[in-house]
Order: C-alpha cells, then sequence, then structure tokens
C-alpha cells in the first residue's frame, strides 16, 4: 500500500468536530451519534489510522468514565456503615479495587491521598498501613512506602501482611536478605498468606540461589495441595527448576 493511500489529513468533518465537542464535555447522545460515524468510515477503511485513532479515543473517553464511576461506587461501599459491620468480609475486596482502577486511570495520587486521610482517622487499623504502602509501591515510590511499613510495624510487629509487604520494600531497594526474611516471617505469621513464599522463591532463582528456590516451590505445592487449588504452576516450577540443577 502507498505511503499516502489514505491522504491523512485529519479531515475536519462532522464526526472530527463531535470528536472535538467530546473532548471538551462529554455527553452521551453526542458519544453514541460519533461511534456510530466512525464506525461507518471503518467499515469503508478498516485500515484507515485516522479513523483508527478516532474511534480508539471514543472508546478509551467512555471507559475512563466507567472507571471513574466504579471507583465513586467503591468508595461509597467503602463509607457505609454496614461494610465497617455485618459485610467487613468484602471491605478488602473494596479497596483492592479502588487502587486497582485508580492505578488504572492514573491516579494513584488520589488513592495515596484517600488513604493517608483514612490513617489519619484510623491509625489503629493495620489494614490502612498495607493499602497506602501498596499505593506509594504502585508509583515506585519505595522510601515512602518504607515509611508507611515501618510505622506500622512499630504497632503492629506480627501483622503478617504488613511483616509481607516490609519484605517488599527491602526487596525494591535490594536488601535481598531483610526481603527473604520478612516473607519468611510473613509465612510463618500466616501460613495462609503464600505470597511471601512466591516472593522468595522468585528472589532467590534472580539470586542463582536454586537449590533455597526449589524447597520454596516444594512449600508452594504443598500449600496447593493442601488447599484444593488446581494450578500446575508449582509442578511445573519445580520441574524446571530440577532441569536447571540437574543441567548445572
Amino acid at each position: 500500500m502507498q505511503r499516502d493511500a489514505f491522504d491523512l489529513k485529519w479531515e475536519k468533518d462532522y464526526k472530527f468536530d463531535l470528536l472535538e465537542q467530546l473532548e471538551r464535555q462529554f455527553e452521551l447522545a453526542v458519544w453514541e451519534e460519533a461511534v456510530a460515524l466512525y464506525e461507518a468510515a471503518l467499515e469503508r477503511q478498516p485500515d484507515n489510522p485516522e479513523y483508527l485513532f478516532g474511534h480508539g479515543r471514543l472508546l478509551e473517553m467512555r471507559a475512563n468514565r466507567m472507571l471513574r464511576l466504579a471507583a465513586q461506587r467503591y468508595e461509597t461501599a467503602l463509607r457505609s456503615d454496614s461494610v465497617k459491620e455485618d459485610y467487613s468480609w468484602i471491605g478488602g475486596k473494596l479497596h483492592a479495587q479502588l487502587i486497582k482502577v485508580r492505578g488504572q486511570l492514573s491516579e494513584n495520587r488520589k488513592s495515596i491521598d484517600y488513604y493517608k486521610k483514612q490513617l489519619s482517622v484510623c491509625p489503629d487499623d493495620p489494614r490502612l498501613y498495607c493499602y497506602l504502602t501498596q499505593c506509594y509501591l504502585t508509583v515506585d515510590q519505595v522510601p515512602e512506602a518504607q515509611q508507611v511499613v515501618e510505622a506500622g510495624l512499630k504497632l503492629f510487629p506480627d501483622y503478617a501482611l504488613l511483616v509481607y509487604y516490609g519484605g517488599e520494600t527491602h526487596s525494591r531497594l535490594g536488601h535481598t536478605e531483610q526481603a527473604l526474611q520478612a516473607w519468611e516471617r510473613s509465612a510463618s505469621l500466616d501460613p495462609q498468606l503464600i505470597d511471601g513464599r512466591f516472593s522468595r522463591a522468585f528472589l532467590l532463582e534472580r539470586e542463582h540461589r536454586l537449590e533455597e528456590a526449589f524447597k520454596e516451590w516444594e512449600h508452594i505445592a504443598d500449600f496447593m495441595e493442601r488447599y484444593g487449588f488446581h494450578d500446575d504452576i508449582a509442578k511445573r516450577e519445580l520441574e524446571r527448576i530440577r532441569k536447571r540443577l540437574t543441567d548445572g
């Protein structure tokens, strides 16, 4: 196909005007009309990069609005007394989704501010230290994450998930032994918190400590079998590392 086959010049027709209008102010009816026009244009020229850009931008606009609405729903749920009392079990899921959605929107700063505020209100909740740590780690602000972990561990030295995040911060700062020790301790404090085992296995292999990594995967395989997880990842990793050990 010739380079100028589409005669690209950002044709400023009606559908382009609608796209520009939506960039300034979103209206669902206008969005639906613009989508229909771009889809019709793509039926005629399915490889036209200008039409593909316009259609993609329209989808992105709608997706971002839906994600922001999702974040609002999660925050509303977290403010609910029923979540704090009768439905406390769903709180962790709501926090996880809120952090995830804010990340997808590149709004991690909002998550950081949100959990800093929550901590100022409830400094005796160890979970909030974990959520704020996770937010900082998402944007690779490791020293800030470590400060939160250290503050939390002073109050809750045996809270397994916080100990686990201590391992994460140590690992990212290059403190290998401290990270391995923290992950081992998190698994000892809460045998059902398997995350530290995975982290230890991967880090040990990166450090070329294959025999130790092999033992970690044995722990993980035992865990998977004990709790009925039908996932062969541990068995595959054991075979792969066994082969590396055999091949030297």
